[in-house]
């Protein structure tokens, strides 16, 4: 597979991640999509489907909005394919860009047209006919910038303070963000689901599994106790890691994740990271077979 990366516009920081290009002429793909933010893809060559932890499935369309994730999914490609995409921060859910709660969509795959309306009704084939990466990233830039609609500044000061919450630590407490108010128990709930997906306590557990991941892939597949220590075992950091990653902790470091390993590393790690300057530029290109 070869993968592309390239930033939006900086006026997008806040609502779109990395855009990427996936391609490969294999026949048959499958790959692990760990629990994530949400996605918008536009689906150029190939068909396929999402299979999600609760047994559903969803199948691919043109032009793809999948939710945030509770769990890690499955894809399923046959090929050759050519998938164009984005991360959906935050801020772009609810309104920001998207004019949908992120809860609604948490687990599920759907057909994005509806949400994205009659500006990207041709963009398959705007895509299909541009050059490159760097040319398909104009296109998106000038769509989603024209989405993009104004935020209640205490909606973005909420969000900021969960995002700073989450990374605040390996294992963010619920009452350290709400300081066991019940009326800021409300508020956060109320801005977590819309935007993040799920109530806090969901994003704290998904969070101190995905950061341990991190922890052992960095050193290179050894179950330290810097990871182990957020959990009440070691069997249980390992259950955890299964269910958000697909993935047993021994197999994070394998040749044939690379995929995985990339989404898990930090510069890819962003909904975490509430200051957008201070993201590391990823590399233009990958390859893996």
């Amino acid at each position: 597979m070869q993968l592309e990366f390239v930033e939006p516009d900086h006026r997008l920081s806040s609502f779109i991640s990395l855009y990427y290009r996936a391609r490969s002429d294999d026949t048959e793909i499958s790959e692990i999509d760990r629990a994530d933010v949400g996605q918008i893809r536009f689906l150029l060559k190939g068909t396929g489907h999402m299979e999600f932890h609760d047994g559903s499935t969803g199948h691919n369309r043109p032009v793809i909005l999948t939710g945030p994730g509770s769990a890690a999914a499955r894809i399923r490609l046959n090929g050759p394919i050519d998938v164009v995409g984005c991360s959906i921060l935050p801020l772009a859910w609810g309104g920001g860009v998207l004019d949908v709660s992120a809860r609604d969509h948490a687990d599920r795959l759907c057909d994005a047209m509806p949400v994205l309306g009659d500006d990207f009704a041709d963009i398959n084939a705007r895509l299909s006919a541009a050059d490159d990466l760097n040319d398909m990233k104009a296109i998106l830039d000038t769509l989603f910038i024209g989405h993009i609609r104004k935020i209640r500044a205490t909606t973005v000061q909420g969000v900021e303070q969960i995002r700073a919450w989450l990374s605040s630590s390996n294992d963010p407490q619920v009452t350290q963000l709400t300081g066991g108010s019940p009326s800021q128990e409300r508020r956060f709930s109320r801005i977590a689901n819309r935007h993040f997906g799920g109530p806090p306590k969901a994003l704290a557990r998904k969070i101190r599994a995905l950061k341990a991941a991190q922890v052992i892939m960095l050193n290179n597949g050894e179950m330290c106790d810097a990871a182990i220590a957020p959990f009440y075992d070691q069997s249980h950091m390992v259950r955890e890691i299964k269910h958000f990653t697909g993935k047993s902790p021994g197999k994070l470091v394998s040749p044939d994740e690379m995929l995985l390993q990339l989404l898990l590393d930090r510069p890819y790690f962003r909904e975490l990271e509430p200051d957008s300057s201070s993201r590391t530029k990823p590399p233009a290109q990958l390859q893996s077979s």
